[in-house]
């Protein structure tokens, strides 16, 4: 049962936020805390890299109704201040009365009282690698009898990533109704713009806002996030157009309401009850801004110019930095839209050409996701990657630069794509030898190849735009590159070879494919010297 008597955990006091701080240190903070030193703080980092950015969403919600901005102006002044002023956050948290409570009997924080009638199930279901019921996981051994208590800090983290990652699937109907979609946040990768400080992370990822000018697009002036809201949530589903940018950065994707008992310990979290809630009716490249999205490609790499937009995803093994091009650069100069990167670029593009932020800096694009099960209601893993985002590939207009990134990324996947094949072949032939049973090779060249490729790219990325700011030649930085791909692509099948059985015929099959892929490899390299000469230009010459 749902306990009755009196609990209280006030989500702007209590320290519940996982935070590291610049000198390393972890630590959990209020949302009071989190905000005045935010300058002081380096990082959100939560259990998983979703409640990671569920987190920031939420605090750039709350950020947004406190301090805007309301313009460019306001925003630069922000930016200067060595922190985060007091007066508007106490203002703004007192106004909102016992809206932060998590266990408020009226407004439970992100919660529906209107569920009250149904039992809870097990406090589990909260944490996505429990295992419950269908809902099996690779490591996790709980079972349905075993009883689960979180803290109400533990509870709320896990609330608000719920909210924004829960898979689709059945869930516990109110009346009739138990399918759900996924969280807005389960169908893309999550982008967030780093800065040195948390202070300035939260910054970069506030656009301007005036929702009552329809800032950012497409806000109404009825935008507010989910506390806001007067009237208590109908415990029935509904399928609704976002009000704005804080509506969605706190969208009610399930109906929840978490049960507590006392124990010798204190308040805890024992049951929860978790129904559908809000479907969007939408597209979601219409109105997510911490997002990149683009056009599928066809059969000859051309984008399907009459496909929908979708979002970018992270792959388990091959690098976002394979998508910098839809994550940077802007889609100005193309006929027809095939791409558009995160929504909050682009403030950072106008205020570095007004002056405000360092044109030389290099930020970093730190992108959340995670891997569902083929039926999508299963998180496999969770997944976090880095992006340098330089402040001046992000003004650029120059489309020669976008086909020089564009050129290069191909190349690589061209590498990678030869790697495969010559793998595919010399299975396919061994098979085929009756006179050899024995295993075919079960090296992976994509787990030796891809991963490995990251570091490199991030520092040609960060080398052209240095030398595309200063105008100077961009050759070196992509001859460099190139070297690089080969050299792990080499190091990859040299990896591959040892792998194999290396004796009579075998050798022989292991040296026959492995030197077809040098030909590619030699073959590949010439078309990308000859491709990426076209873009190496000076800025001056662009």
């Amino acid at each position: 049962m749902i306990s009755t008597r009196p609990a209280s955990y006030d989500l702007r006091i209590q320290s519940w936020l996982p935070v590291v701080d610049r000198d390393g240190n972890h630590e959990f903070v209020s949302l009071v805390r989190l905000v005045l030193r935010a300058h002081r703080i380096r990082r959100i980092v939560g259990d998983t890299p979703s409640m990671t950015a569920a987190l920031h969403r939420l605090v750039l919600a709350l950020l947004h109704r406190v301090y805007g901005p309301s313009s460019e102006e306001e925003w630069a002044r922000l930016w200067e201040l060595p922190s985060l002023p007091s007066a508007p956050l106490v203002r703004y948290l007192r106004g909102q009365g016992s809206r932060f409570d998590l266990f408020d009997v009226q407004h439970p924080f992100l919660q529906c009282t209107g569920l009250a009638k149904l039992a809870p199930a097990t406090a589990a279901k909260l944490v996505p690698y429990r295992s419950v019921g269908n809902n099996v996981t690779l490591f996790d051994k709980t079972i349905d009898t075993d009883q689960v208590q979180l803290t109400p800090a533990e509870a709320a983290r896990w609330l608000v990533t719920l909210q924004s990652f829960d898979p689709g699937g059945t869930k516990t109907p109110f009346e009739k109704d138990k399918s759900s979609q996924r969280a807005l946040c389960a169908w893309l990768g999550v982008v967030l713009v780093e800065g040195e400080t948390l202070k300035e992370t939260l910054l970069l990822n506030m656009p301007t806002y005036r929702p009552e000018h329809e800032l950012p697009a497409p806000s109404t002036p009825d935008d507010g996030p989910i506390w806001e809201q007067e009237a208590p949530l109908s415990p029935l589903p509904d399928k609704r157009v976002p009000r704005g940018w804080t509506d969605l950065l706190t969208w009610p994707a399930r109906r929840v309401l978490l049960s507590t008992q006392r124990t010798g310990e204190g308040l805890v979290v024992d049951g929860v009850i978790i129904t559908p809630g809000s479907r969007l009716d939408t597209e979601h490249v219409q109105v997510e801004l911490m997002a990149a999205f683009r056009k599928p490609s066809g059969p000859k790499g051309q984008p399907k110019r009459d496909a929908p937009m979708l979002p970018v995803r992270l792959h388990p093994v091959r690098g976002v930095w394979r998508h910098s091009v839809e994550l940077l650069m802007t889609n100005l100069w193309e006929e027809g839209k095939t791409r558009q990167r995160p929504r909050t670029l682009e403030q950072i593009s106008e205020l570095a050409e007004h002056g405000h932020i360092p044109a030389g800096a290099v930020y970093t694009l730190r992108v959340f996701d995670q891997k569902l099960d083929s039926k999508g209601t299963v998180v496999e893993a969770w997944l976090e990657e880095v992006v340098p985002a330089p402040v001046a590939v992000l003004r650029s207009k120059d489309k020669t630069l976008g086909a020089l990134l564009g050129c290069a990324i191909a190349y690589a996947d061209s590498v990678g794509a030869a790697l495969r094949h010559m793998q595919r072949n010399y299975r396919v032939e061994k098979q085929g030898n009756r006179e050899n049973k024995r295993l075919t090779p079960t090296w992976s060249l994509d787990i030796e190849y891809w991963p490995k490729l990251a570091r490199p790219f991030a520092t040609y990325l960060e080398e052209i735009a240095r030398t595309y700011e200063g105008g100077e030649s961009l050759a070196d930085a992509t001859e460099v590159w190139q070297k690089a791909v080969a050299v792990v692509a080499l190091r990859a099948t040299d990896r591959w070879a040892e792998g194999s059985p290396a004796e009579g015929r075998d050798l022989l099959l292991t040296g026959k494919h492995q030197g077809q892929f040098l030909g590619r490899l030699s073959e590949l390299t010439r078309v990308f010297h000859a491709e990426a000469a076209a873009y190496i230009v000076t800025k001056g010459a662009a």
